[in-house]
């Protein structure tokens, strides 16, 4: 029964990270826009943000996809090696976005799709997001399965 509990929090997981990243993106475009002379108000941020979110199902997917691998990877390994849950998680999230990412630039030949991580502090900032989602799975895990390791 506490195994119908994974897909939900597969799911809060990948959301957040998701949104996370939307978030960052975002915000790292209106920087350098700002710093281009653009005016940006808050009323406009709102405007972005909620259309980004909308326009961010492509995105949810291949998070989920990233994710999946991710977990399922962690889970094996975790079967062989006793290592805390909400740790193995955080390092499997932060490790699935950064490969996620650096894949993406491999496949379209070098091109930067997301403007966000086209710095480090953006790549950075990915990453730690994956790291986020990736401890919340765990730190949900380990509450439901509380007696095992």
């Amino acid at each position: 029964m506490k195994f119908l509990y994974l897909p939900i929090f597969y799911l809060i997981s990948s959301f957040l990270t998701t949104s996370l990243i939307i978030l960052i993106n975002l915000s790292t475009n209106l920087v350098w826009l700002t710093s281009q002379g653009f005016d940006i108000s808050i009323k406009m941020f709102f405007e972005l943000l909620l259309r980004d979110i909308s326009n961010g199902f492509l995105f949810l997917v291949i998070i989920l996809i990233t994710f999946f691998l991710g977990f399922l990877i962690t889970a094996i390994v975790r079967y062989f090696f006793s290592i805390k849950r909400t740790l193995s998680y955080s390092i499997s999230g932060l490790a699935s976005i950064f490969v996620m990412l650096n894949l993406t630039t491999l496949v379209f030949d070098g091109a930067i799709l997301i403007a966000g991580m086209r710095y480090f502090l953006g790549f950075l900032l990915f990453c730690i997001s994956g790291l986020l989602g990736g401890y919340l799975y765990g730190l949900m895990l380990k509450k439901v399965f509380k007696n095992e390791n």
